[in-house]
């Protein structure tokens, strides 16, 4: 089968408008959207209190125009008395300062009580949505990414470094600490690569890159699990950010998916990170079909100025004369 789709936000339309909108999905030719990957405020509104009735609402109007549902967890975006009852769960940034609230991927991937909340509405999903055949999928999460560097990562950061290097004689020697009177004689005494300091042990930062990477495919592989446990038959996806992402090792966090799918946002956001580039879009779908060496999906395609970006085209000009 071919799958044709969207993403779709019901919660951000009045109810009576879903029929609309699935009529028209259906119209254009659509057979799958993907829902709720931001949305756990309303999935569970409260601490512990779930409710999906919406969802199933939602998802009973695209199946009666033959749409099928790929389900995102929510857990790019917590919930504001989560981040009201546990303020740690705040990501820390490079430069030392913990990130205010109101954003998106904005948690620390190494936080217990974070890994904790994120298991269970992935469980509490998957409990709920496992015998409904119009769900043939999961997206985890929402564009793996962010490192962080609290405290709780600095100590994870060691715990890592000593199952890596096994000795301080090893780890001390593999990074030439000689150099600038580095030795360390502590596994606490290791930092994180903070941009406050100027420069750092290259061994350092490149293995806080990696520590960084399998955090993220360790969060990935709770909510992996969590979901296979109760929904065996449906596939498990994670949108990917395609070619020169340098902050995850992409193989690693498509090992355990079921499928790799990525989002392609051919004008980008920022164009010093995202340029207009054909051959840039070619590699990116080159390198998803290589992480499993097979077919995927495009999880999002940008089609225009996205919501919160900005359209900064120039206006082009002619050569011509005027008449």
């Amino acid at each position: 089968m071919f799958h044709f789709g969207v993403d779709y936000y019901p919660e951000h339309w009045p109810e009576a408008r879903w029929p609309v909108d699935a009529a028209m999905m259906a119209e254009a030719g659509f057979n799958v959207v993907r829902l709720a990957e931001l949305a756990w405020s309303l999935m569970e509104p409260d601490d512990g209190r779930f409710e999906f009735d919406w969802l199933d609402r939602a998802i009973a109007i695209l199946a009666a125009e033959k749409i099928q549902v790929i389900l995102g967890t929510p857990t790019a975006s917590p919930p504001p008395w989560l981040i009201a009852s546990s303020p740690d769960i705040l990501r820390t940034t490079a430069d030392g300062q913990r990130v205010g609230y109101g954003s998106r991927r904005n948690t620390c991937p190494s936080h217990q009580g974070y890994l904790a909340y994120s298991r269970r509405v992935a469980q509490q999903m998957a409990a709920h949505f496992a015998g409904n055949s119009v769900v043939i999928g999961w997206q985890i999460d929402n564009e793996f990414g962010d490192p962080c560097y609290c405290a709780t990562c600095r100590q994870a950061f060691q715990t890592w470094l000593q199952a890596r290097y096994g000795s301080l004689d090893e780890l001390n020697e593999r990074w030439g600490t000689r150099f600038w009177s580095h030795v360390y004689s502590s596994w606490s005494e290791i930092p994180v690569p903070l941009t406050t300091s100027y420069s750092h042990n290259p061994g350092l930062a490149l293995d806080f890159k990696r520590y960084s990477s399998d955090a993220y495919v360790l969060y990935q592989q709770e909510q992996i699990d969590a979901i296979r446990e109760r929904c065996p038959d449906q596939f498990i996806s994670h949108n990917l950010m395609g070619f020169g992402y340098d902050r995850l090792d992409y193989f690693d966090l498509a090992r355990p998916l079921d499928m790799v799918s990525w989002d392609n946002y051919p004008r980008g956001f920022w164009k010093e990170v995202f340029p207009d580039d054909p051959s840039r879009m070619a590699l990116g779908h080159d390198t998803m079909r290589g992480l499993k060496k097979g077919p995927f999906w495009m999880m999002e395609q940008q089609s225009g100025a996205s919501g919160w970006a900005r359209s900064t085209l120039e206006p082009v000009r002619s050569s011509r004369r005027p008449v």
